[in-house]
């Protein structure tokens, strides 16, 4: 039957729906058991398939035609050649649809079937049942350059515009947001009439795709923190900077050991807590005996009391390591990174040391080169990095070296580091530790790789350990300063 009068007013009072839009959409009112329910025909190719059935003043009450297909209301608007050029809308309910039509938007669409209260996972998306009019349009709707999803601004809503970009594909959606007090078009059409429908409309933004963005979606990020450690000459060209991923490498016995155990005593005084995972060093006596000297600035072996450095210690460091009953069980990079995880939201730890690289168990995937890998491992620590905002430094061995004859050893670079040329090319920063001459208490640093925009500069620095006070001073020292050729 035609459109009953409470019908008819019941659309324009309460969905601001005039008479003429509804009866060319071909609304009717039906009469069954007693009640009037207000019908909606869904046409395809201009043949009606399918139909909604609801009471006006109740939501709940709403029922289809038992056995028919699923297909967008209002689907032949796809057809409509005229209609070529504009933007796809689609809508979460029939009145959505409507109320962009009464503001002059005739290319829209709606779902038959709402929103769920959660999104479809990725695996179930192809195959759910309540999107099978995707698959039943797809040639229609794969001629569509852009789709405005104009989903109900409710949870349910935004899992409904999360399937339907999943759908579509992200790149071509673009997605509305409501004013306040509104959470739909129908909502806005009777709150703010038809052109506040259609700045909702032009006001679309663009679904983010994951990687691509603009510069206004980046915000201002803070300052650069950096922590000092003090070690003369070299703290301003390889500061310590949370979110960052360091490299350092050098032949063995060069000084790498005793140089990182000074900046950890320094960064430990300065009560910046430090997680170290030493695999090579033995954490007693050796590593503990280190670290208290530099604490204390006095030789390794002299008899101090040590009570103030064991307390610094104590509260600021802690260490990963292969206990004794753990040696069948060799760590790998997932395992180190856990318990670095740990240590930073337990210890609040704000430096990360993994010494040595080649002592953990580097598990490839299936037919995965060492390079890949590789590349692999290092995204992962400096996700890592920047995810917990710690400074996360690694000590790497460089590819044996060769000895010839009568030929001095030269100092390696970042690529000669075994594995991978990532080790020179993804890092923040990188440096080498060498010793030119072995009967000489001085190192080189070398700073090989300091990022654009990071502090820091790259340069080579001399450094002479000082034994009897367990430190270093820039250059190869004063004369008469007490410096040991001693084995790092």
């Amino acid at each position: 039957m035609p459109l009953h009068e409470k019908h008819l007013r019941w659309l324009e009072t309460e969905r601001g729906i005039n008479a003429e839009l509804a009866v060319k959409l071909g609304l009717f009112t039906k009469s069954d058991g007693g009640k009037l329910w207000l019908g909606l025909p869904y046409v395809e190719m201009g043949q009606v398939v399918n139909h909604k059935y609801r009471l006006a003043t109740d939501k709940r009450s709403m029922l289809m035609d038992e056995g028919a297909p699923l297909i967008l209301y209002n689907h032949d608007a796809l057809l409509d050649d005229s209609l070529a050029s504009k933007p796809l809308i689609i809508t979460e309910g029939e009145f959505d649809a409507m109320a962009a039509m009464e503001a002059g938007h005739f290319r829209v669409v709606s779902v038959p079937n709402g929103a769920q209260g959660r999104e479809t996972p990725d695996d179930a998306l192809i195959e759910a049942k309540r999107y099978s009019w995707y698959w039943r349009h797809r040639d229609a709707l794969d001629r569509v350059d852009r789709v405005i999803i104009a989903s109900d601004g409710d949870e349910a809503g935004k899992c409904l515009l999360s399937d339907l970009a999943r759908l579509f594909g992200p790149e071509r959606c673009l997605f509305v947001e409501y004013p306040e007090g509104t959470k739909d078009l129908n909502d806005v059409l009777m709150k703010h009439g038809p052109l506040g429908v259609n700045k909702v409309i032009a006001d679309a933004k663009p679904y983010p795709v994951r990687g691509l963005y603009s510069i206004s979606d980046f915000p201002d990020p803070p300052a650069l923190r950096t922590y000092s450690h003090r070690v003369p000459g070299l703290d301003e060209m390889l500061p310590i900077v949370p979110g960052s991923f360091t490299i350092c490498s050098g032949f063995a016995g060069q000084g790498k050991t005793s140089l990182i155990m000074k900046i950890v005593a320094n960064l430990l005084k300065s009560s910046v807590p430090v997680c170290m995972a030493s695999f090579e060093t033995m954490v007693r006596p050796i590593l503990h005996r280190k670290l208290r000297a530099s604490i204390m600035e006095c030789g390794e072996y002299a008899e101090r009391d040590y009570s103030a450095a064991d307390r610094i210690i104590e509260q600021n460091f802690h260490v990963i390591a292969q206990m004794a009953d753990d040696d069948d069980s060799e760590m790998s990079l997932d395992d180190l990174l856990e318990l670095c995880r740990i240590a930073v939201l337990r210890h609040g730890c704000r430096v990360i040391i993994i010494d040595p690289w080649n002592e953990l168990d580097h598990k490839r995937e299936a037919d995965e080169t060492e390079t890949e890998y590789t590349s692999r491992a290092i995204r992962a620590m400096k996700r890592f990095a920047r995810r917990y905002d710690v400074a996360l430094w690694v000590v790497a061995h460089p590819a044996k070296p060769q000895n010839v004859p009568g030929v001095k050893l030269g100092p390696p670079s970042l690529y000669s580091i075994s594995g991978s040329a990532h080790w020179a090319n993804k890092p923040d920063y990188g440096f080498v530790v060498h010793r030119p001459d072995k009967e000489s208490p001085c190192i080189d640093v070398h700073v090989l790789k300091v990022r654009m925009g990071y502090p820091g500069r790259m340069g080579t620095i001399t450094l002479a350990y000082n034994w009897r006070e367990s430190r270093y001073v820039s250059g190869a020292g004063q004369e008469g300063d007490p410096l040991v050729n001693e084995e790092a």
